[in-house]
């Protein structure tokens, strides 16, 4: 039935969407947009203000931004389920005795409805990277069912035609190993993506391609299978091209498609390990990957058959060519759009004040005024060295700052203490050398109790009743000695968010 057909070819358009949709989720960084599934942030819409958000919310927590582009992903994942379930229906009204068209729809409703439970999973793992992967696999899966059954559709509607064309032997076998090929180098590509997510969190001030040549065996052998499969394809098609016997306008079309395809793959491998990744880039990375697969499994279906009643007309692949490209052009122009929009909205961060003049000794007895904040991004804090309450997580957190970007010295730190009729500076030297300190990178400043109280009231806006009742939060100042961010130690939210605006002020002013 041609109503079948068509639908089945809408749905897996829809399909190719929700797959480039949710490689935009992930590029974008908004895979944690909703917290909490199925709802986001506690709500079948998702807040349009910090006010909307639940009491127990914090608003540090909430993008508007990437609330809304996960959220729109969500309800696309939605669409799609419905539409796969209808296919289903349709294929058990027309084609109950098809085996070869119902199974395959019928197993792609299954396998649907389990990708929106995972999902949840997905979201409660906190992107988990084999979570992620399982997930991604599933939609590739489906994916391929529903383009299989759409050709299987197609060919059952166009079948007896006057002449017969022929293939090599085993070249079913030839294509079907096309296929788990694209399959293995997505896995593998995506294992390379969260290896460089990981060590993101280790080096989070280096360059993509820095990231990229620390990866190590995973992005090796991604790139020798990558290179295989392409040498393969070339294999496959120039054969299937050359020892077949008349082969059919969409067998040629396949082929050229397939070529094109992993010639593009091949480039962008390239530029990514030369210039590093780039978002927009990695996003049509994975997408054309899938296109890949999808174009295999055509490729698959029509050299099954040697007569059928193909329109060879060059003006419709013209025609498919410059859909194609419009297609690819616009999809371009949105993913940037989002790109940008999602990278806006976490670089948005207010300026909040000026640190004022001060002048004050640091512990190795050298000067150290407001100027020496200028050019570093600067993590402050107010301590005491007889702090037995809050100084002591405090000092924790903040070493594990001083851990994390031990790699960079555009990231400083600096204790500002608020006891100094005890704290000499052999005692502060003392208490960093116990943590543990060994560079300059955190620095431990004194003044008299009237300066150090006016640059935490005045100053930073902070609580200036020394000591016992110090602020116990940590304050974010950029390279040119503005606040730009209060973090609550204790809060994992805040801290989190601590660690993202440090990375934004780093390629702001890098």
């Amino acid at each position: 039935m041609k109503s079948f057909q068509r639908f089945a070819f809408l749905t897996t358009l829809a399909t190719y969407f929700l797959i480039f949709m949710g490689g935009l989720v992930r590029v974008s960084g908004a895979g944690m947009g909703c917290p909490d599934w199925p709802k986001c942030f506690g709500r079948w819409i998702p807040p349009l203000n910090i006010s909307q958000l639940p009491p127990d919310i914090s608003p540090a927590s909430f993008n508007l931004t990437l609330a809304w582009i996960e959220y729109f992903n969500r309800v696309c994942g939605m669409m799609v389920g419905i539409l796969i379930v209808i296919t289903a229906v349709l294929a058990l009204i027309h084609y109950r005795k098809t085996p070869r068209l119902l199974y395959p729809t019928l197993a792609a409703a299954v396998l649907v409805a389990f990708e929106g439970w995972q999902g949840s999973v997905v979201v409660a793992s906190q992107l988990q990277p084999f979570v992620v992967t399982v997930h991604m696999v599933l939609s590739l899966v489906i994916v391929s069912l529903l383009m299989y059954v759409m050709q299987e559709s197609y060919h059952l509607e166009h079948s007896g035609g006057e002449e017969e064309s022929y293939y090599p032997k085993k070249v079913r076998v030839w294509v079907g190993l096309l296929w788990l090929g694209g399959i293995l180098v997505i896995i593998l590509g995506s294992q390379v993506r969260e290896a460089v997510s990981g060590i993101a969190e280790v080096y989070p001030l280096w360059s993509s391609a820095q990231w990229l040549s620390m990866v190590g065996l995973v992005s090796d052998l991604h790139l020798i299978v990558g290179i295989v499969l392409a040498l393969f394809t070339l294999f496959v098609g120039f054969s299937l091209l050359r020892l077949s016997r008349r082969p059919s306008i969409l067998v040629k079309q396949a082929v050229w498609g397939l070529l094109i395809l992993i010639t593009v793959q091949l480039v962008l491998g390239l530029v990514f390990v030369a210039a590093g990744m780039s978002p927009i880039l990695e996003l049509f990375h994975l997408w054309i990957a899938a296109l890949f697969i999808g174009l295999a499994l055509v490729l698959f279906s029509a050299v099954k058959r040697g007569r059928e009643a193909l329109i060879e007309e060059d003006r419709r692949f013209s025609l498919v060519l410059a859909l194609a490209v419009v297609i690819v052009v616009l999809a371009g122009a949105f993913g940037l759009a989002v790109i940008g929009q999602a990278e806006m909205s976490r670089n948005n961060l207010p300026v909040l004040g000026q640190v004022p003049e001060f002048d004050f000794t640091e512990r190795s007895g050298g000067d150290f005024d407001q100027l020496d904040l200028l050019g570093k991004i600067t993590v402050a804090d107010f301590i005491f060295t007889r702090c037995k309450a809050i100084c002591p997580t405090m000092a924790v957190e903040m070493k594990a700052l001083w851990e994390l970007y031990g790699h960079s010295d555009l990231v400083q730190f600096l204790s500002i203490d608020v006891d100094p009729a005890h704290d000499s500076l052999s005692v502060m030297r003392e208490y960093l050398s116990n943590l543990g300190v060994n560079d300059n990178r955190w620095l431990f400043i004194r003044g008299e109790m009237e300066e150090v109280r006016a640059l935490s009231e005045e100053g930073f806006k902070l609580s200036g009743d020394f000591p016992a009742n110090h602020s116990t939060r940590f304050v974010l100042v950029d390279p040119q000695g503005r606040i730009r961010g209060y973090y609550e130690h204790l809060d994992a939210e805040d801290m989190k968010r601590l660690r993202q605006d440090i990375q934004v002020l780093a390629r702001s002013f890098q």
